[in-house]
C-alpha cells in the first residue's frame, strides 16, 4: 500500500531512462511522475460511458483525491492541464466523493491518443450529472499536470 506521509519511502524511484508523464505542482513543490510510478500508486477501476467516443470502456487509473492527497492539496479543486494547453477545474466536493481517475488504461491497454490518451481524466457513470454538456470540459485528455485550482 502507499504511503502518503512519507511518498519518499514507498514511491518507486524514476529511473535514468524512463519519461515523465505526469507533473503535480503544489506552489514551489513540483513532484514529476513516470508511468511505472504513476501504475505503482493504488489504482481504481470501472466501466463508464466516454462523452467524446460514445463508447462504453472500462478504465483504470489512479483516483484524483489520491493524486491531490499526493500533491500536498487535498480538499482543494483540482486544475488538470493538457499537453495542448487546455485545462479544466474539478471541484473538490466531486473529487473528494467519487471515484474520478485519471486513466492509464482503457479496456487493459493503454490509452491511445486517437482515444484520448495516454492520460485521461474519467468520470464514473454516476452520479448522471457528470455525463451532461456541464462536465464535458472535465474529459481531460493527454493531461500532464495536477495542481491546485487558482
Amino acid at each position: 500500500m502507499f504511503d502518503y506521509a512519507h511518498p519518499a519511502r514507498t514511491m518507486p524511484p524514476a529511473l535514468p531512462a524512463e519519461a515523465v508523464v505526469l507533473t503535480i505542482e503544489n506552489g514551489s513543490v513540483r513532484r514529476p511522475l513516470t508511468l511505472r510510478q504513476l501504475k505503482a500508486l493504488p489504482s481504481v477501476r470501472y466501466r463508464t460511458n466516454h462523452m467524446q467516443l460514445h463508447q462504453d470502456i472500462t478504465y483504470e487509473g489512479v483516483a484524483l483525491r489520491d493524486l491531490a492527497i499526493l500533491g500536498g492539496f487535498s480538499g482543494q479543486n483540482l486544475r488538470i492541464a493538457a499537453a495542448n494547453g487546455f485545462a479544466s477545474t474539478i471541484q473538490a466536493s466531486d473529487y473528494m466523493n467519487y471515484p474520478i481517475m485519471l486513466a492509464y488504461l482503457a479496456d487493459g491497454k493503454p490509452i491511445p491518443t486517437l482515444k484520448k490518451g495516454p492520460l485521461s481524466v474519467v468520470l464514473p457513470a454516476r452520479p448522471e450529472r457528470f455525463h451532461t454538456g456541464t462536465y464535458s470540459a472535465a474529459w481531460v485528455w493527454f493531461a500532464e499536470r495536477i495542481t491546485p485550482a487558482p
